[in-house]
């Protein structure tokens, strides 16, 4: 009797998990971004990219790592936050230095809570204005070409 109480939750506990699948899908499907000669350099936005990912991705307890892999040599670096655990990617920011002052950049989000598209874009933000925030308060670029369905003044 013993063996089917703990059988039964370990195994219902196992279904579960397999079932929730957390971190950046492997099949392309999660939220991602990609910007070329951005106007900053390598260092500044591998710096900035570490910033923003400590003061906004790691959740209010902090339980998410972030984790960081710099080639000095080849100008090119990786910034991962990591899920508690296990090393299920939650946001990977991609650098590479594409001329002494730009820098090409690549951002992939899990697509759920912290890690939604509001904070992919919050990361493009703070690394092209070099400005941590965990909110993208700047406007959009190029502005939308539709204008907005109230009326204004002309």
């Amino acid at each position: 009797m013993y063996r089917n109480l703990v059988a039964g939750p370990a195994l219902a506990l196992a279904l579960g998990l397999t079932g929730c699948s957390i971190g950046i899908s492997q099949d392309s499907s999660s939220p991602h971004s990609e910007f070329k000669n951005v106007a900053v350099t390598f260092k500044d936005a591998y710096d900035t990219a570490i910033r923003q990912s400590n003061a906004c991705l790691r959740s209010t307890d902090n339980a998410y790592r972030v984790v960081t892999d710099l080639n000095e040599s080849a100008q090119s670096g990786v910034v991962r936050v990591l899920a508690p655990y296990s090393d299920n990617e939650m946001a990977r920011v991609d650098l590479k230095a594409a001329s002494p002052k730009t820098t090409d950049v690549r951002i992939v989000m899990w697509g759920k809570g912290t890690w939604d598209a509001a904070a992919m874009q919050a990361m493009q933000n703070a690394i092209y204005y070099g400005l941590v925030s965990c909110s993208a308060y700047m406007p959009l670029d190029p502005r939308p070409k539709v204008k907005p369905s109230r009326d204004l003044p002309g």
